[in-house]
């Protein structure tokens, strides 16, 4: 069976999308599915959570520098600090990482020149994609060269958004780059709510009716904004591993959930 590429963007930043990356991937993971997370991000905060000591030649951008270097090389075992459920150096079962760099952003500029540039990353999954459940690309918050190869590459698309008065600012824009990468071929995606607080009531009705049009394509999970995901955050963890009675491991878990019953063949 093949991996599933699901790709995690949007260009406006701040809207959690590393915070659902590195959380759906735990998740997946502890239910048992093969997961990679890929980081596409030059700030590199998923990197950061699962796997220590990054160097730089063991990261993502190898991949863009060259055609024929081996994805293998670069796929790590993910390790997380304070996950007293792993084994052998507080590795967590089922999930690996390709980690990424602030050098991803000047490899970059050099791929812009490249013939297929937009296919660089679809041609080495290609080479890992029967051992893998499902590979998680956490995209930078533009529509560069990068993240046009994380767009190509993908067999579904996660918009999270959150509840600030601009957050669905340049969504449009993003999907019309979506539609002209993925001419003719096949995808789905889905929006992801985030940061959701019930006392803002006139906000949250106001982005609730920009969203309406979406309706078919929004997971009925949202994720409420919570003291114990921002310290995990902070702390570098999966909110499932700092608190897992919180009100953010709950939400993250019905996401997990409800990915597992609509990303399916």
């Amino acid at each position: 069976m093949k991996a599933k590429k699901i790709v995690v963007i949007n260009q406006k930043g701040g809207v959690g999308k590393t915070t659902i990356a590195v959380n759906l991937s735990y998740g997946l993971a502890k239910r048992g599915k093969n997961t990679l997370l890929v980081d596409l991000d030059p700030q590199s905060h998923s990197s950061c959570i699962f796997r220590k000591d990054i160097q730089k030649e063991d990261t993502v951008s190898n991949l863009f520098l060259s055609k024929t270097f081996d994805i293998k090389d670069i796929i790590f075992n993910a390790t997380c600090k304070n996950n007293v459920t792993t084994r052998d150096n507080d590795e967590i079962d089922h999930l690996r990482i390709i980690p990424s760099s602030i050098h991803l952003a000047l490899v970059a500029e050099q791929v812009m020149s490249a013939t297929y540039r937009e296919s660089i990353l679809e041609k080495h999954f290609e080479k890992i994609i029967e051992e893998h459940d499902f590979i998680i690309v956490d995209c930078p918050p533009t529509l560069g060269v990068i993240t046009l190869n994380a767009i190509y590459t993908a067999d579904v698309i996660l918009i999270p958004t959150n509840y600030g008065r601009y957050s669905l600012d340049g969504i449009s824009d993003l999907f019309n780059s979506i539609h002209q990468i993925k001419e003719n071929m096949p995808y789905k995606y889905w929006i992801i709510r985030n940061m959701f607080d019930k006392r803002n009531s006139q906000t949250n009705l106001y982005i609730e009716s920009q969203l309406f049009k979406f309706k078919n394509n929004m997971f009925k999970t949202i994720i409420r904004k919570n003291e114990s995901i921002n310290q995990s955050q902070i702390n570098g963890d999966p909110v499932f591993i700092h608190n897992p009675a919180s009100n953010g491991a709950w939400d993250f878990g019905q996401l997990v959930e409800e990915f597992l019953v609509n990303v399916k063949d």
